[in-house]
């Protein structure tokens, strides 16, 4: 047994032999305990930490991935918060996608990977030791699966709008009658109370039941009711349904109606969406290639300054105040935007330079260029090098 390397000598000499057993000959493993008490949870001074409330530790997503997950697979997470799910998932080399209603989380998240993806690139390019014969190498973190993302706008949820806001655009919008002594129903639209249910979700058969027990509580009121809502669940419908199907005719009391902003034809749609947009000049400077972002504008971010300005037209001094960062990519092929160049202003007060210089040699036929707004909308333009 000594021979084959089958026996364990202990240090001290009245310690005990053991035989060895290795880990490809046991035939069952040990099932993985659904408790982990060897994981820390995250400080209030750790580096990773993003100011997202309910932050996880990546030690904590990383064995998640690990043990679910191979290099290359896809990760989902559909409440992406401060980014944790993605960040790990790109250092382990695995693909991602990653959704959140919260514009700002949606920028936290962008700003970490931009960073991460920045640093990949970098370590890419430094020279890497090569193995030495008879030397066990240490293992290798998997190599990035991507180095580059997209951002998508799915939908008009928006949690940067706050309710007492939407409150007064659709009162606006629809013609409501504030009614600011009710802690309930916020106005009215004729004879009807109007409740605005508020957008960072849609209409649910929870909101529902809260109307019901508000109504029952209620029992001289025979008032119809006007939902306002952006979105609504299919079991919300079956539920007004039945809720008016035993209140026919002119005369019926508390009958109700929903008015689903974005796609009821009678009001219109409620959001127009308009897209960012920016001007920006490539040309060569002996043996760089200059990029410069003369203007750009958000519409988005104009509009929300406008709403909270009243009367006052806002004004924006400098066209970078509304620019979150600014990617490049030197050698644009028009599928995959490998960033070459990053400017991601450290803190909140400081701003995009604006002008860049990309030595000739790094720079392909196109150039790309995506600028990202504080709202986390975004712009693509390319130029001939």
């Amino acid at each position: 047994m000594d021979e084959q390397g089958r026996l364990y000598f202990p240090p001290e000499k009245n310690g005990r032999i053991q035989p060895k057993s290795y880990l490809d000959e046991v035939i069952e493993g040990k099932p993985a305990p659904d408790l982990w008490t060897d994981m820390m949870a995250l400080q209030a001074q750790a580096e990773e930490r993003e100011g997202f409330p309910t932050q996880k530790p990546e030690a904590l997503v990383d064995r998640i991935l690990r043990a679910s997950s191979k290099p290359g697979d896809v990760v989902l997470d559909c409440f992406i918060g401060s980014g944790t799910t993605a960040a790990v998932a790109q250092k382990l080399g695995r693909r991602w996608i990653a959704c959140d209603i919260n514009k700002g989380a949606i920028q936290t998240t962008s700003k970490r990977l931009q960073t991460i993806i920045r640093e990949q690139i970098e370590h890419a390019a430094e020279p890497q030791q090569t193995e030495l014969r008879g030397v066990e190498a240490a293992e290798k973190p998997p190599a990035p699966a991507q180095l580059s993302f997209a951002v998508y706008r799915v939908n008009d949820y928006d949690l940067a709008i706050q309710h007492l806001e939407a409150v007064n655009l659709a009162c606006e919008h629809l013609g409501v009658e504030r009614t600011r002594t009710d802690r309930y129903f916020d106005g009215t639209l004729g004879k009807r109370l109007v409740k605005i249910v508020p957008f960072n979700h849609p209409l649910t058969v929870l909101d529902l039941e809260e109307l019901r027990r508000e109504i029952e509580a209620r029992p001289a009121e025979d008032r119809g009711v006007v939902l306002v809502c952006l979105g609504k669940e299919p079991a919300a419908d079956a539920w007004v349904a039945e809720w008016n199907q035993m209140r026919r005719g002119k005369e019926a009391v508390n009958r109700i109606e929903v008015i689903e902003l974005r796609t009821d034809p009678k009001y219109g749609k409620f959001f127009k969406h308009v897209p960012v947009r920016a001007r920006v000049k490539v040309r060569r400077e002996r043996n760089s290639i200059a990029v410069e972002v003369q203007d750009f504008i958000s519409p988005s971010i104009i509009e929300r300054l406008a709403q909270q300005a009243g009367l006052l037209k806002p004004k924006i001094d400098d066209w970078r105040a509304m620019v979150d960062c600014v990617l490049i990519d030197a050698d644009d092929d028009g599928k995959v935007f490998n960033i070459t160049l990053t400017d991601v202003p450290e803190r909140k007060s400081d701003l995009v330079e604006g002008r860049y210089e990309i030595p000739a040699d790094k720079v392909g036929l196109t150039i790309a260029v995506k600028i990202i707004d504080m709202l986390g909308e975004e712009v693509l333009t390319t130029h001939k090098a």
